[in-house]
């Protein structure tokens, strides 16, 4: 009798409990399931300035040795790439990125390569975020602060070994903060049209200019 009116209890809280959750409004169920689905699972540690052209397979093979569940599948829609070349994801939910909460980390890949990595975290981390950036990123030049670049304002662009890092200067409210690696060939495919011309050798001034270091690394991506 005992363990019956124990189990009837459970059932009792149980249903109240799932009550409760369906009435709830949508953003909230939302915030609950994305923490169930989060629950337990490792640290994302992959430093974002190491990241390279690698092959699809040991990407995915990689991250489900460090015990992560990805979801990918291919057929992408447009609202599902970065840009037009991407044609294939896998995503996985994270609880922490370099001991930062955070949600979610995507792979973008074309044509068998990694071409971008999306890591998004929750909305508190904006802080815990941009002091990891300004300490693990400052051996790299900030392309945004170059007079060659053309990025969004608020935009922070650096160039790492295999790409460009980009992640938002200013805390958008109601907006998660990410950060974005884009691989060299993706870049270049975007901005193919970008000139870094030969000086003629009677223009002293446009010489000068184009050997100057920020010219010199904006056109060498």
């Amino acid at each position: 009798m005992r363990y019956l009116k124990v189990t009837l209890l459970a059932v009792v809280l149980f249903a109240a409990g799932f009550t409760a959750y369906d009435r709830m409004p949508l953003q909230y169920r939302l915030m609950i399931s994305d923490w169930y689905k989060r629950l337990g699972t490792p640290d994302y540690a992959e430093a974002p300035d190491l990241y390279s052209e690698r092959e699809q397979a040991s990407v995915i093979r990689d991250m489900q040795a460090r015990g992560h569940k990805l979801k990918c599948y291919g057929n992408l829609g447009d609202r599902e790439r970065i840009d037009k070349n991407d044609d294939y994801l896998c995503s996985a939910h994270i609880s922490t990125a370099y001991n930062i909460q955070a949600r979610l980390v995507t792979f973008f890949f074309a044509k068998g390569k990694l071409n971008h990595v999306r890591i998004e975290f929750t909305s508190k981390s904006f802080d815990d975020l941009q002091n990891y950036l300004s300490k693990s990123l400052v051996a790299y030049t900030r392309l945004d602060k170059s007079p060659w670049a053309r990025f969004e304002k608020g935009l922070m662009v650096w160039r790492v070994k295999e790409g460009l890092l980009m992640a938002s200067s200013v805390k958008a409210y109601g907006r998660n903060p990410i950060i974005l690696w884009s691989s060299r060939t993706s870049f270049q495919g975007k901005h193919s049209g970008r000139g870094c011309p030969t000086p003629p050798p009677n223009s002293p001034l446009l010489k000068s200019i184009v050997e100057s270091e920020d010219y010199k690394i904006w056109c060498s991506l």
